[in-house]
């Protein structure tokens, strides 16, 4: 779309600008259950594409990879080819010539030559011909490596696959997994193996710089939204998760720890969740607690002692999951909405964390290169589209320069109608004239036999 002059916003730019709105929202009415809900649609919306167009690149790539076997195998077919007809080439030249066979060497080398960059030449051998000259033997290489020596076929090209992790794997039945990536060499040269052109530079290339390169763009902006959302969200506070029962058991004071007892929870809690009471005091749950449950053990820690009646929220949560990869909104927050931070300090009125998150969407970030969000999703789509344009481009132009070589190489090697009918017209002539001429010593050999009798 970008590449067609038409916005990069559709798609991304959309979710992300919908997210941020959401938290505007909510920001207006933080106790409403419906706004805190819309927040969490709108940030699977957002999560969702991402993570797509992450999977989506990933196939790509992995399309890729498997597209090279095949490449290697017709490299490899052609240089068995090459070098029988060198081989042809030398013995045929050696008696007289080799044009034909050298029309069908040129032939399959401009088919390798589509595949990967070739040099060769025929270059003098030890072996002399009828005229003690030395035979003519063919040198290929491909990408810097020697191919072919002297006719002899001395290397091939093999494929090696390098998991996740960067060990080299071998597979039954050359089989990739999504996380491979496939390189192409020599079997046995120690030289440095660097293709310039061809389909097979051309899909590393594509693999490696252009896809992988807007994935990583694209997943350096993911990772940077939930390290931004999640380094602001932590500060935040729930909607009340838990009302202290009107008769405590124990009394409660700084360094308490124990089974406190609450009315029923509004929401499962975990080890090392962290509940602000109003009075201004935390309660470290030690263990596990359902909703409904009509307590929770921990530790306190306030200089206020806990009293009945009053209520806590939960503080600390992420709100994008640290621990996957891509986005993914924390599944408790996901299942319950109330859990949404957006207040500060307990209050659930105060909606000083919504704003704050919404905010972000205006900050420039430093791992964007000192652009907003937006700014970065929209240069790497434009700049993904530009790339797929220019190639669109150069292909018309190498096909029109292709197609003019082609042209001039027919015009040189080719045959003239215009110089072969004129050829035509001077044999015809001298023909003519060559029978004129025997017409003409057969009438006089017939007069001499008649002036003799």
């Amino acid at each position: 779309a970008a590449s067609q002059g038409v916005s990069g916003q559709m798609g991304l730019g959309d979710n992300l600008t919908d997210f941020f709105n959401s938290l505007q929202a909510l920001s207006t009415n933080p106790n409403s259950q419906a706004y805190r809900q819309v927040v969490i649609f709108k940030a699977q919306n957002l999560s969702e594409k991402f993570n797509r167009v992450d999977f989506r690149l990933g196939e790509l790539i992995h399309d890729l990879n498997g597209e090279f076997e095949s490449m290697v195998e017709e490299v490899n077919d052609a240089i068995v080819g090459l070098q029988k007809m060198g081989d042809q080439i030398s013995n045929a030249e050696a008696l007289g010539n080799a044009n034909d066979i050298r029309d069908r060497f040129h032939k399959r080398l401009e088919e390798l030559c589509q595949l990967v960059d070739v040099q060769y030449d025929f270059v003098p051998a030890n072996t002399l011909d009828s005229d003690n000259k030395a035979v003519e033997k063919l040198d290929l290489s491909i990408g810097g490596v020697k191919i072919i020596e002297k006719g002899e076929m001395v290397e091939k090209l093999k494929l090696s696959v390098i998991d996740e992790s960067g060990q080299i794997v071998e597979r039954d039945h050359n089989v990739l997994q999504r996380g491979d990536t496939v390189f192409v060499e020599a079997i046995n040269s120690l030289e440095d193996f660097q293709l310039k052109s061809g389909r097979i530079k051309a899909a590393i290339d594509a693999r490696d710089t252009t896809i992988q390169g807007f994935k990583s763009t694209i997943n350096n902006i993911a990772d940077t939204i939930k390290t931004r959302i999640n380094e602001e969200y932590v500060h935040g506070t729930s909607l009340p998760v838990v009302q202290i029962s009107n008769v405590l058991t124990e009394a409660w004071g700084e360094g308490s720890s124990g089974t406190l007892s609450v009315q029923e929870l509004a929401a499962d809690l975990k080890v090392g969740d962290q509940l602000l009471f109003e009075n201004g005091g935390t309660f470290t749950v030690s263990e596990d607690a359902s909703l409904g449950s009509a307590g929770i053990k921990g530790t306190y820690s306030g200089s206020a002692p806990l009293t009945a009646g009053i209520s806590a929220t939960i503080q600390g949560l992420e709100f994008f999951d640290s621990t996957e990869s891509g986005l993914k909104i924390n599944d408790r927050i996901e299942s319950n909405p109330g859990l949404l931070h957006a207040s500060v300090g307990g209050d659930a009125g105060n909606n000083d964390m919504a704003l704050r998150l919404a905010k972000i969407v205006d900050e420039r970030q430093e791992t964007l290169s000192g652009q907003t969000f937006n700014e970065s999703v929209n240069q790497a789509i434009a700049g993904f589209g530009q790339e797929l344009f220019n190639v669109d481009t150069q292909v018309v132009d190498q096909k029109a320069v292709a197609r003019m070589l082609e042209e001039q190489r027919i015009s040189l090697g080719g045959v003239s109608i215009d110089e072969e009918m004129a050829n035509l017209l001077v044999f015809q002539r001298a023909f003519q004239a060559n029978a004129k001429l025997i017409s003409i010593l057969d009438e006089m050999l017939a007069e001499a036999i008649n002036i003799v009798r």
